[in-house]
């Protein structure tokens, strides 16, 4: 949802004229300048803005810089979870990219807006600026993970002061000639890996990819906290960051079980459930257990489940491990 927020009457027939133009946008004025189509303002615009960021991911201020600085101040918290921040002049003549350039895409909005409106629009990102990529537009460009936003800096410092940057991506996820050929010694990496642990002898920045399906099978009625704890210790044996783990998958009827749900909250990725008519299909690729086949119609299901997540592809970690009634099985996609 975007916030268009005006304070004057120029503004709001500006922000209303925004709103037509911008989908799942909403408008907000003062109560003297209120009109159909704009919801008003019943408080401090400083304490109004904590509820703006709260309910929106980008926020367009129709009024004078220092005046958003001021109001929302109190509210910034980090730029991964900070809303963009664009501000505009009364008279539409500028845009202006604020806050969030690039992981909360306030860069991206300046540059429409101000087409839209045909106004100027203002970036000070360095990067954008020497059009430069910058560690946080590579991972949001291709659904990578930063590890370190200080690590992420530090590389995106390097990479617009002209230091030889490199690049090492086994999985070929990014562009190889997204960064400049600088002629001389490295100076660091970004390295794009789902391992947990990254040996290397200069600074560098590590993006995880979304690559790790997990198959998981456990008993009725199994408690969250084990099933999340056994995930984590065995990516960690296996040195796999549990951040790269995209899916979790196992048969419907586990669809319920709040073990599988609530692990896969806790390492935010999504579920996929399949019949025991699905998973059928695979179940001669693995060994199983006689028992779990007679129970639920195949003899195993985390492989089985991990598999048919994957399409049929990639290549297992980990095939089967088991624990007390739980079982995971770890491909990379």
């Amino acid at each position: 949802m975007i916030g268009i927020v005006a304070i004057t009457e120029k503004g709001t027939a500006l922000a209303l004229r925004l709103q037509s133009m911008l989908p799942n946008s909403s408008c907000y004025t003062l109560p003297k300048w209120q009109t159909e189509g704009c919801k008003t303002i019943n408080q401090p615009l400083k304490e109004f803005c904590g509820e703006l960021f709260a309910n929106h991911h980008s926020l367009i201020f129709i009024m004078a810089s220092g005046i958003v600085v001021r109001s929302i101040a109190p509210w910034i918290k980090d730029k991964t979870v900070d809303p963009a921040v664009v501000v505009i002049d009364d008279n539409g003549n500028n845009v202006i990219s604020l806050m969030s350039g690039h992981l909360g895409g306030a860069n991206a909005l300046t540059l429409k807006i101000s087409e839209l409106i045909a106004a100027h629009p203002v970036i000070t990102t360095a990067s954008d600026v020497n059009n430069l990529p910058s560690v946080d537009m590579l991972a949001k460009e291709y659904n990578l993970v930063i590890d370190s936003m200080n690590d992420a800096k530090t590389i995106t410092a390097l990479i617009v002061n002209n230091k030889n940057v490199e690049l090492i991506d086994d999985y070929n996820i990014i562009d190889t000639n997204t960064l400049p050929n600088v002629q001389s010694t490295c100076m660091g990496k970004i390295i794009v890996s789902n391992n947990s642990s990254i040996e290397c002898n200069v600074p560098y920045v590590k993006l995880i990819p979304k690559n790790i399906i997990l198959g998981i099978g456990c008993k009725k009625n199994t408690d969250p906290s084990a099933l999340i704890a056994f995930i984590g210790d065995t990516c960690k044996k296996h040195n796999i960051d549990t951040r790269s783990i995209s899916t979790i998958a196992s048969i419907d009827i586990k669809a319920e079980e709040m073990a599988i749900i609530e692990a896969a909250k806790y390492y935010n990725a999504t579920t996929n459930f399949y019949s025991a008519k699905t998973l059928k299909l695979v179940d001669d690729l693995f060994e199983g257990s006689s028992f779990v086949k007679a129970t639920v119609g195949v003899a195993s299901v985390s492989t089985t489940a991990a598999y048919t997540a994957a399409n049929r592809q990639g290549a297992f970690i980990v095939e089967k491990e088991a624990y007390k009634g739980m079982t995971v099985s770890i491909i990379m996609k």
